[in-house]
């Protein structure tokens, strides 16, 4: 799914206001024509309201029930859908990483065969009753123990996946029921509006209003969406770059401990290794997050380098060149994650919390000015039921006022889709990398690659779609009509010659008659 779609979706659904559609009051009360706003039109239906106490004690209820549930969850239904896309595509990746490990796990059991001494379960028993691995070891052996580390780091990314799946299942769970709550309130608002109003807006002003609000919420909402993802995916990349930096440092440190101490190497190495399995399904987590975005650092092809880099592990370990080289491979890496994060904070930074902050002043002023033509037609229609003194408190809803610019902006964005490790933000890292300048900063990406396509876009896409196949239906079906009539003109033909060659046997056949009747008479 682009960036904007479900966001907007959403949005049209839960912007039907905290006093929302208003339908025009009876023409004998005569509401519309004090205060501000002017009568909508009859209702065409001709449904007659039903206005009573009960009902708008009823509606006034809801009204409060509803504004609460703003408050408590403003964007609760925008977040299900960003959610339910998560969930759908980590589904996807636990699938492959399971016939991924199961692939490995035969290939292990293939070079195990191979090797003389078969108990050996698992990558640390094998180092360390084999000792010292070195130019001797067997092609058996190095093929192996290469099995081995792909078969234990598939098993750590499968289960971290599955981590990851449940955490977002359960969040999708929570996120169900708040808005199934959220949707059957306004379904009951509905109802209830349907009889009291029953038809149209309340007045010219609030259709008016709530238009323009639909379109700037509509427009907030795919800033919200990207906000989402933009900051889900620099999360990742923060885990990622903290998670380099240990893997980097327990990489360069252990040159320093003895070879005779291999159950301290085989625990250093293997740090250095979770890390950068870690690391690694983090900086694909932001790839999938952000799949409409390329990014400038840390693209598929260097994270391949890195998980490829990642499987030889315990066996660089035992070479000072090839330790030497890998250990490079990891401080790009790196410090090429470390650039990518930078360039994601650019991004939110001067782009969508700039957008952000714009509309919602604009959903700000709008709604203020819709939830005041609300407030005022219900209170007359309060004041035809219970009398012009009654003076009631309308909860209209959240207001933009009562949101927090900085609290909106990590709505829904959690570390439930991190991939993380034991290692702590206190434990031995790496120096970081230092920021890149203006000038090396690779350029921001468009505002289509950032935001997705809007609405607007999408319906010019699909009309678009719409003309090319109504172009192709045209020409298929010209074409089969030529090829009809082809085919109609080649039985024709087929005709014809059938009765030329009819015509001419039967002719013949008449001659040879004749001839044998002269030749009797004569």
């Amino acid at each position: 799914m682009g960036c904007g779609q479900s966001a907007e979706a959403a949005a049209a659904y839960s912007n039907r206001g905290s006093i929302a559609t208003l339908k025009p009051l009876p023409q004998q009360h005569d509401v519309g024509n004090s205060g501000s706003g002017s009568d909508g039109p009859e209702p065409a239906n001709g449904t007659e309201p039903v206005v009573d106490k009960a009902t708008l004690e009823e509606y006034l209820q809801v009204e409060k029930e509803l504004g609460e549930a703003r408050r408590a969850d403003p964007q609760v239904l925008s977040q299900l859908e960003m959610k339910k896309e998560a969930l759908q595509k980590m589904t996807q990746k636990v699938e492959q990483l399971e016939r991924h490990y199961a692939d490995l796990e035969a290939l292990a059991e293939k070079e195990k065969a191979d090797v003389d001494q078969l108990e050996r379960p698992d990558v640390k028993k094998f180092l360390i009753e084999q000792g010292k691995l070195d130019a001797r070891m067997s092609k058996e052996q190095e093929e192996y123990l290469e099995a081995l580390q792909k078969k234990e780091i598939a098993k750590q990314e499968r289960d971290e996946a599955i981590r990851q799946k449940e955490n977002i299942q359960r969040e999708v769970e929570q996120l169900q029921n708040k808005a199934s709550r959220l949707q059957n309130l306004l379904t009951k608002q509905d109802a209830l509006l349907g009889k009291i109003f029953g038809g149209e807006y309340g007045s010219e002003l609030e259709n008016k209003l709530e238009q323009e609000l639909d379109a700037l919420e509509a427009h907030k909402a795919r800033i919200m969406e990207a906000n989402y993802k933009w900051r889900q995916a620099q999360m990742m990349m923060e885990f990622a770059c903290r998670q380099l930096a240990v893997a980097v440092q327990k990489w360069q440190d252990l040159p320093e401990v003895p070879q005779t101490s291999l159950e301290v190497r085989y625990t250093m190495a293997a740090e250095a290794r979770n890390n950068l399995v870690a690391a690694s399904q983090n900086i694909e987590g932001a790839h999938r997050t952000l799949s409409h975005v390329e990014f400038p650092y840390c693209n598929p092809d260097e994270v391949e380098t890195l998980n490829k880099a990642t499987s030889y592990v315990f066996t660089d370990m035992q070479s000072e060149e090839r330790h030497a080289h890998a250990g490079q491979c990891y401080d790009i890496t790196h410090k090429r994650a470390a650039a990518l994060l930078q360039w994601f904070d650019q991004v939110l930074n001067t782009t969508i919390m700039e957008d952000l902050a714009k509309v919602n002043l604009m959903v700000k002023e709008t709604s203020q000015k819709l939830r005041q033509e609300r407030v005022r037609l219900i209170k007359l229609k309060a004041q035809e039921v219970w009398g012009a003194d009654v003076d009631i408190e309308i909860d209209s809803g959240v207001s933009a006022d009562d949101e927090d610019l900085n609290a909106m902006l990590m709505e829904g964005v959690s570390d439930s889709e991190v991939a993380k490790t034991d290692e702590t933000g206190d434990s031995p890292r790496a120096k970081t990398p230092p920021p890149l300048t203006a000038e090396e900063m690779a350029p921001l990406p468009t505002s289509e690659a950032i935001f997705g396509k809007s609405y607007e876009q999408l319906q010019e896409d699909l009309e678009q779609m719409r003309t090319e196949l109504e172009s192709d239906m045209n020409y298929f079906q010209q074409e089969q009509d030529r090829q009809a009539e082809r085919a109609r003109g080649d039985l024709q033909a087929k005709l014809n010659a059938r009765r030329r060659n009819r015509a001419m046997r039967s002719l013949e056949e008449k001659q040879r008659q004749e001839l044998a009747e002269g030749a009797v008479l004569s």
